[in-house]
């Protein structure tokens, strides 16, 4: 049960952490197409 559910925990951890990631990859590409739209 124990080993499971800190299983289940770890991967809900790096499917968090892949989300922000990815989120933040996301928010850094809206605002450098952006700044690349004011500049051309």
């Amino acid at each position: 049960m124990w080993d499971r559910l800190k299983k289940a925990g770890f991967f809900v951890s790096v499917g968090a952490i892949l989300f922000f990631i990815l989120k933040i990859i996301l928010k850094n590409g809206y605002v450098v197409a952006n700044i690349y739209k004011w500049f051309n």
